[in-house]
C-alpha cells in the first residue's frame, strides 16, 4: 500500500464513521504515523506505506471512529502556537480559550497569577511565556489534569515558576488576601440542559468536571468572584471565558460591587467569549 492508498482508505472510513473533515484527519492521522508534514505527505503520494504503520494506522481509525478526540490519539494539541501533551482526564484546549491569553497580554502586568482549573496548563504556560517575570498557581481538583499540566509545564521549561495546586475548594489556595495581580480561568459553563447534546467526542471521553455548570452554568463562577474579591490587589484582574452573551452579562450582574468590567470579547462566530473584570478599590 502506498500512501494515496492509506490516505483514501483512512477518510473512507473516518466519513463513515460520520466526522466531518475526513481528509484533514486522515492527513493529520498519517502525519502523525509517519511523522511528515502534510505537505510532504500530499506531494509523495506514491511513497511506500510501510507494513507495521499499515496496522498502527488502523488501530488509530478504530479509536477514531469510535469518536476519541483525535488529540488524544496523537498525544498533542497546539495552544498559542505552542504543542501541548493531552490525554484522557485532560480538556483538549479550544481555539476560543486563546482569547483568555490574548487578554491576559492586554491586562495582565506582570508578578503573580492564578489559572483557575488549569487542566493541560496551557493558560498558565502561554502566560508564563508571555510574562518572563510572572509566577502562577496553577490549581485543578483533577489530579488526573494536574498530572497532565506538570508534564506540559516541564516540557516548556515553565515548571520552576509554577506552583501546582490540587484544590477543590477556594480555602486550599496558598493565595493571601489581596495577593494577586491577575486570577484568569476557563471554568466548566454547559449548562445541565445542554450536556447531553454535545457532540460524543466530548461527551463520551473528555472529563464532565470540566465541562458541567450546573444548571444555569453559573455554578462554580460564583465563588469563583467571591474567592477572587478577597485575592486580588486593587486594580488587579479577573478573566473569565464564558458560554455566551446571556453568561457574561450575569457575570458582569453578579460581580458588580467588587469588579468594573473592562472588555467583553466576540470568539470567532461572534460570540461573547471572554470578560475581563478589573478589581475595584477595597
Amino acid at each position: 500500500m502506498d500512501i494515496r492508498e492509506a490516505r483514501r482508505l483512512a477518510a473512507s472510513r473516518i466519513a463513515a464513521a460520520g466526522i466531518e473533515r475526513p481528509w484533514l484527519e486522515a492527513d493529520l492521522l498519517l502525519c502523525f504515523l509517519t511523522g511528515m508534514e502534510r505537505s510532504e505527505l500530499i506531494a509523495h503520494q506514491d511513497r511506500s506505506f510501510p507494513e507495521e504503520l499499515s496496522q498502527k494506522l488502523d488501530a488509530a481509525l478504530l479509536r477514531r471512529t469510535a469518536r476519541e478526540p483525535l488529540q488524544y490519539i496523537t498525544g498533542t494539541c497546539s495552544f498559542m502556537g505552542m504543542p501541548f501533551k493531552v490525554g484522557p482526564g485532560c480538556l483538549v484546549p479550544r481555539p476560543e480559550t486563546e482569547l483568555l491569553v490574548l487578554e491576559a497580554r492586554r491586562s495582565f502586568q506582570g508578578n503573580v497569577f492564578v489559572d483557575w482549573g488549569t487542566g493541560s496548563g496551557c493558560i498558565a504556560s502561554a502566560v508564563l511565556a508571555d510574562f518572563p517575570e510572572s509566577r502562577c498557581i496553577a490549581v485543578d481538583k483533577s489530579p488526573r489534569a494536574l498530572s497532565w499540566a506538570w508534564k506540559n509545564l516541564r516540557e516548556t521549561g515553565l515548571l520552576g515558576r509554577c506552583l501546582l495546586c490540587h484544590a477543590g475548594y477556594f480555602d486550599r489556595i496558598p493565595v493571601q488576601p489581596g495577593a494577586l495581580d491577575m486570577i484568569i480561568s476557563n471554568p466548566p459553563y454547559i449548562p445541565a440542559c445542554e450536556m447531553q447534546g454535545l457532540m460524543p467526542e466530548v461527551a463520551l471521553y473528555e472529563p464532565e468536571e470540566a465541562l458541567a455548570g450546573g444548571d444555569d452554568g453559573l455554578e462554580l463562577f460564583i465563588p469563583l468572584i467571591k474567592w477572587a474579591a478577597r485575592s486580588l490587589r486593587s486594580g488587579g484582574v479577573l478573566i473569565l471565558e464564558a458560554g455566551g452573551e446571556e453568561q457574561i452579562d450575569r457575570l458582569v450582574a453578579l460581580s458588580e460591587e467588587q469588579f468594573s468590567a473592562e472588555s467583553v470579547v466576540d470568539d470567532i462566530q461572534g460570540i461573547p467569549r471572554v470578560v475581563v473584570l478589573k478589581r475595584s478599590r477595597f
